[in-house]
């Protein structure tokens, strides 16, 4: 396990490591899927047919990164006494998702499990990458809303390369305007708690069950050759983050003023 001590000075990283080492996690991650899997296939057998290697492969590589350079200031530490209860509305949101996903009907059992082992590696992965090395590594160089705002685009565009793996750069596109929403709310997390650990699980978590509601369900509508997606279909994405990114503007007011955060790191 990678500990990290608050005492521990800042490391500076390089932009261009930094580059580097996105790139590398991005072909790993995506680029991989496509020696792994042929043809198109949806996130969603990706993540419930197996264990998705390739995601697995990007985590170690992220951990032989941390250990090769040593930094110790990425956050992989229990949160701090008393901030876990900032946390009240995304889990509640997570455990209103929980229940319909339940009503919905369940896969079985061994499905929901190779689904919770994928989404976490997919949530250590994704948080190490943007939450821990590339937030920090902006941080030593920006201002803290300038940090935050270019991790959670980053984070954003990178999901448009899931095109690659599905077949449909459309949804991926709109996934990806869904996950800057959710930047926020996973870095909120992280400088609010001062631990990368509740980001990964919340991370992990909300993967999880809607994984495991699509899985249980009769999924998403095939798409029709040359069918245009509704407007409802094409807000849903962002209807269902909108209250944790509003939520996480709250949490992150004053960021770099007056509102102390838990991440002494962080600033």
């Amino acid at each position: 396990m990678i500990q990290s001590d608050i005492a521990e000075p800042r490391a500076r990283r390089n932009l261009a490591l930094l580059l580097a080492i996105l790139v590398i996690w991005t072909i790993i991650t995506i680029f991989g899927a496509r020696l792994i899997y042929s043809g198109d296939v949806s996130l969603g057998d990706v993540v419930k047919t197996g264990i998705a290697w390739q995601i697995l492969a990007a985590a170690l590589f992220l951990v032989c990164v941390i250990r090769f350079f040593k930094w110790r200031d990425l956050g992989l530490r229990g949160p701090q006494a008393g901030t876990l209860r900032l946390l009240w509305l995304p889990f509640l949101i997570l455990t209103m998702m929980g229940i319909l996903a339940v009503l919905s009907g369940l896969p079985p059992v061994p499905v929901v499990v190779m689904i919770l082992l994928n989404t976490f590696l997919v949530g250590f992965s994704e948080e190490v990458m943007f939450r821990g090395i590339f937030y920090s590594a902006l941080r030593d160089r920006l201002p803290i809303w300038t940090a935050i705002i270019w991790t959670s685009v980053a984070f954003g565009a990178v999901h448009v390369l899931n095109g690659f793996v599905t077949g449909d750069f459309g949804t991926a596109t709109i996934q990806a305007f869904a996950a800057v929403a959710s930047g926020l709310v996973l870095i909120a997390i992280r400088l609010r708690t001062g631990s990368l650990w509740i980001a990964i699980a919340y991370h992990a978590l909300w993967d999880w069950i809607l994984f495991v509601g699509i899985a249980g369900s009769a999924g998403p509508v095939p798409k029709q050759v040359g069918a245009t997606p509704s407007i409802a279909v094409m807000l849903l994405p962002f209807l269902l983050v909108l209250p944790n990114a509003l939520y996480a503007l709250w949490l992150l007011r004053g960021v770099g003023r007056s509102l102390p955060l838990s991440d002494p790191e962080a600033l």
